[in-house]
């Protein structure tokens, strides 16, 4: 790290010198106003510059604009906006004085061409030769938005996000072009600023009683969405090399908002929100579950004893489990600066209470933009830094855990006969109502939401301090210093006064973990001047990266108070099981890399991208990689004998790269060694205890390579008014890293290696449309359509692999999934569902030489009957927003659909059983129409596959825009806004959501398992400028 401490230095410096070595000249201001031409209607959003200088200034709601700090003497000024003809105007500024200007704008002309921000640089966007896509965060951010991914959804074709669950600030899973390995990772990689993200689970501590593992929590909760600019998401290889095997799930990269030189101001947003559960799963009343088991009984089916187990009550657990939930949001940002240095500031406090008790998260953060330019503006210094506190509060035993689970288990099978409390006659107050004691009894599931803390406190700051350098005309050179560090604790504690912690008097547990990113860039940067007609910029770079995740976890019990909780681990009088563990993780990934786009004409277009790539993660002789890719497009809409077409855009563009994967835990390939009281080893004349191998050493461990092929078309018509995008790619992932069984015997019985084959192929289109442009009175909608289709290719010798395990009573050893070569990943396995017979049996496909099938049919299949029910992936999903406004109101919203897809309801599979009622259990009120008896078990089967398709109202927003009056501020510009997310949702499928994601082994997809129900939710808000 010497290297960085002296560049460190001297950019430091270089502030120190160059700050008193700038240039003073005479300035003046220029103001003014900026309308549509034709309606005379003011414009605002418009981009107003002196020309060949970096200062400008928007303009307001009203049109009006100020430049400061303009060089005294002949300027020309230039405003540009998307959707109408840039105009430029000379002015003549006096030194001290103010020049007031006025510019008409013709709408529906040339569109401005836009600047795209790419791997380690921009691009215009009419020379961008592979797969981008850059996203209005301005127009995404409605609503309640928690994090940035969800400005992503349904706005970017390719792109598919689902979140595990309605849990607040709960993780989801991205796919661009849908998931190619299958168990490394398939999330894309992150860059803000400049700086890749972390992408890994912050969250610390593994399950213990009463406490599961919770979900991993989503790596952008720690950014604000205010403080966004812009979100480019690089799909294709050739848009991705540049990251090389960092890039290979694709790229998404991120751009915080930045101060204007010479000018100021003072932005604040605020919104309040409330939500309740979108939909609820319906399970037995009071009244229908008495009924019931008196018909049983009398049916001879329950025996009459059952009778007295029932209460007098009437409860509705998932009523008594849900309320309404709350979030609110305040944030305030300073921006300004002068003409050699602006900067833009950030404070944000969120609070979002979720819709189930006892649960939510709290996110304190703080950003800072700066910016200098010194040495007559030879040498620029950035410097980015968020700093933020993110405190989750999690729903105890939300994922399960025990024989009878967590939260969500009990309330599905809690008698609705029973109580939530009860009075104790002894002390003449209420408490919760239990059954009964022991490890395997049906809990309060109130109770334990209640009881049971379970919370985890997260510190993040990322920033980094970039300085680029003019050393000539056409050669910069860049260095960058980074850091991601972030440190979560999960304090839990199950007290005593609950049946789960009275078998342990109090159990208690302390855990963190902490991970740093440290990012070294240097980069060079050449754009010669090569003729009139030509273009041509190269890159060139090194990148260090370097990796440390160190943790610890210490559980105790046995406490004679629950005052402490888990603040005084030493007052447990016996330490739990597992022992403490601390472990710490190392590893670097070393870079080279180059770039070169070249242009000609305006209407060619060439770009080649190599990169070589070191992971200390690999084995040796393994370690290193080189990843190439090139791409090129072809503007037809500039060539001569397309002048007059209808198509004012017409481009064609392809590409092809190759990427890697090295997501394997750093020291995969080596022998690992732990104490084990079982190794006896002889020694001298006795046996001494030593250790034993938990992974042996893979030397041949490498990369996990995908190929990307891609072919674009961009097109746009009647002057860029209506555009649109269109991509087929096809990608093939080899040399899988996969966990696979080691032949016996051994001293493991699994081991990494480089097995198998897999492949995408998809097409996406895109169109944009500005249907109205009328000063006030504007209109544009935006459609998306992704098709993907994944196939695995081979597994090495293995015929296939089990995974998506069922969940519930009597499932254990039950699996949903199989990856099978010829099929995709998310592919179904089971028995074929017939019928119910009328003895209330279930029927099932069967081949003959399966024991009992007759005739085709059997009661229990075997794994012989089993085979392919259905594919958890979408034929394909669509998104669809419109924006319009009118004089000072505006309105927005956003569809989003998939279809052609299964979902696995796993909860109506465990909680249709009558049985339940066996063991004075509840169960869901739709079985009562079943005519399943009483008798028959769970049986998984592709009766319980169910059509997931789906369209969701995602977004509605309107809003009203107007000044402040004098008297109360004098703020500049005031919106205010009503929003509405996931108000309508249709689809077929009975559970809380089709779109879900339960962790049920590797590469699982489509199952539900009582997952947290989404929220639908009412904001209002308003926005004040200053």
């Amino acid at each position: 790290m010497a290297v960085t401490r002296s560049a460190l230095a001297v950019m430091l410096g270089a502030i120190l010198v160059a700050s008193p070595l700038a240039a003073q000249n005479a300035t003046g201001i220029v103001t003014g106003r900026v309308v549509d031409s034709a309606s005379r209607q003011p414009l605002s959003a418009v981009s107003v510059r002196v020309v060949g200088t970096t200062n400008g200034a928007l303009t307001r709601v009203d049109g009006s604009f100020t430049i400061a700090l303009v060089g005294a003497g002949t300027n020309q000024v230039r405003a540009s906006r998307i959707g109408f003809s840039a105009q430029t105007r000379t002015v003549n500024v006096q030194a001290g004085g103010t020049v007031t200007v006025e510019i008409a704008m013709a709408p529906q002309a040339a569109v401005l061409s836009d600047i795209v921000v790419t791997g380690y640089g921009t691009q215009r966007r009419e020379s961008i030769t592979g797969s981008v896509t850059t996203v209005n965060t301005e127009e995404a951010n409605v609503g309640v938005i928690t994090n940035a991914n969800q400005l992503l959804q349904g706005r970017v074709a390719g792109v598919q996000i689902t979140t595990n669950n309605g849990e607040p600030g709960g993780g989801a899973q991205v796919r661009v072009r849908g998931g190619t390995s299958i168990q490394a990772s398939n999330d894309p990689l992150y860059v803000v600023d400049g700086v890749p993200l972390q992408n890994e689970s912050t969250v610390a501590g593994a399950a213990t009683p009463g406490v599961n593992r919770a979900l991993n929590r989503n790596p952008l909760n720690s950014i604000n969405p205010n403080d966004i600019e812009s979100m480019t998401v690089l799909k294709d290889a050739s848009a991705t090399a540049i990251y090389g095997s960092r890039g290979a799930n694709g790229v998404v990269l991120i751009q915080t908002k930045r101060g204007s030189r010479g000018s100021s101001a003072l932005d604040y947003d605020t919104y309040v929100a409330a939500s309740n559960p979108a939909r609820k799963l319906n399970f037995l009343t009071g009244d229908q579950y008495r009924t019931f088991v008196q018909s049983q009984v009398a049916a001879g089916n329950l025996p009459a004893s059952q009778l007295a187990l029932n209460g007098t009550a009437n409860t509705d657990w998932e009523q008594a489990l849900t309320h309404t939930g709350y979030a609110s949001s305040q944030n305030v940002a300073f921006s300004g600066g002068s003409q050699q240095t602006h900067y833009r500031s950030s404070l944000n406090y969120f609070d979002q209470k979720g819709v189930v008790i006892s649960n939510g998260l709290k996110r304190y953060q703080g950003r800072l933009n700066a910016q200098h330019a010194a040495l007559d503006g030879r040498l620029n210094l950035d410097l980015n830094l968020t700093a933020s506190r993110v405190n989750n509060n999690y729903l105890a035993m939300e994922n399960g855990g025990g024989f009878t689970g967590g939260v969500f288990t009990n309330m599905a099978i809690f008698n609705p006969t029973l109580p939530v409390q009860v009075l104790d006659s002894a002390t003449n107050t209420f408490k919760y109502f239990e059954m009964g004691g022991g490890s395997q009894s049906v809990r309060n599931p109130v109770a334990l939401a209640n009881q049971i803390t379970d919370r985890a406190p997260e510190n993040r700051v990322l920033g980094n301090i970039t300085g680029t350098l003019l050393l000539f005309t056409g050669l910069t050179a860049q260095t960058t210093l980074g850091t991601d560090y972030t440190n979560s604790v999960r304090q839990t504690y199950v007290p005593r006064v609950s049946p789960l912690g009275a078998e342990f008097n109090g159990l208690a547990r302390q855990a963190e973990r902490s991970l740093q990113n440290l990012n070294f860039q240097q980069l060079v940067t050449a754009t010669p001047k090569i003729g009139n007609r030509q273009e041509l910029e190269v890159v060139g770079g090194y990148e260090y990266s370097q990796f440390e995740n160190s943790g610890f976890e210490v559980i105790s019990q046995g406490f004679i108070t629950d005052a402490f909780q888990f603040n005084n681990l030493g007052a447990g009088t016996q330490a739990s099981s597992p022992a403490p563990v601390s472990y710490i993780q190392q590893s670097k990934l070393v870079s080279f890399f180059s770039r070169a786009n070249y242009g000609f004409g305006d209407k060619y277009f060439l770009t080649g991208v190599i990169r070589r790539d070191g992971s200390s993660r690999l084995a040796d002789g393994h370690k290193w990689s080189v990843f190439p890719a090139v791409s090129a497009s072809w503007r037809l809409s500039n060539e001569e004998f397309m002048r007059g077409n209808q198509f004012s855009t017409l481009a064609v563009r392809a590409g092809w790269g190759r990427q890697g994967n090295q997501a394997v835990q750093p020291y995969a390939t080596q022998l690992l060694l732990k104490t084990d009281a079982g190794a006896k080893y002889p020694f001298g004349n006795g046996v001494t205890t030593g250790l034993s191998a938990v992974q042996v050493q893979n030397p041949d461990l490498r990369w996990e390579t995908s190929e990307q092929t891609n072919v674009g078309l961009d097109w746009g018509l009647k002057n860029d008014r209506f555009t649109g995008v269109i991509d087929m790619y096809q990608k093939t992932t080899k040399d899988l890293l996969l966990t696979v069984p080691v032949p016996q015997p051994a001293v493991v019985s699994q081991q990494i290696q480089n097995i198998g084959s897999v492949r995408n192929r998809g097409f996406e289109a895109s169109m944009d449309a500005r249907i109205l442009e009328q000063g006030s009175r504007t209109l544009s909608s935006g459609l998306v359509l992704s098709v993907d289709r994944n196939s695995v290719l081979n597994l090495g010798d293995a015929p296939f692999i089990i995974t998506g395990g069922v969940f519930g009573q009597g499932q254990s050893g039950r699996f949903s999934q199989r990856l099978i070569p010829g099929q995709p990943i998310g592919t179904f396995w089971g028995a074929k569902f017939l019928r119910v017979d009328t003895k209330g049996q279930q029927v099932f496909s069967c081949v003959a030489k399966s024991a009992g099938c007759v005739a085709g049919e059997t009661f229990a299949p075997t794994g012989d009957d089993e085979m392919v029910i259905g594919n958890a992936n979408p034929k394909f999903s669509v998104g669809f927003r419109s924006n319009g406004s009118m004089n000072k109101f505006d309105a927005s919203w956003l569809w989003r659909g998939e279809f052609g897809r299964d979902v696995f309801n796993n909860t109506a599979l465990v909680y249709s059983t009558k049985g339940n009622a066996k063991s004075s259990r509840n169960f869901l009120e739709s079985a009562l129409a079943d005519p399943i008896g009483i008798a028959e078990p769970a049986i998984y089967s592709s009766r319980w596959l169910e059509n997931g398709r789906f369209v969701r109202l995602q977004n509605v927003t309107v809003g009203y825009t107007f000044a402040l009056p004098a008297s109360l501020g004098g703020g500049r510009n005031t919106r205010i806004y009503l929003s509405g997310d996931n108000l309508l949702l249709f689809t077929p499928y009975s559970g809380y959501d089709p779109e879900v994601f339960v962790d049920a082994g590797i590469a699982t997809r489509g199952i539900d398992y009582l997952t947290y129900p989404r929220a639908r939710t009412i904001t209002t808000g308003a926005h004040i400028q200053f």
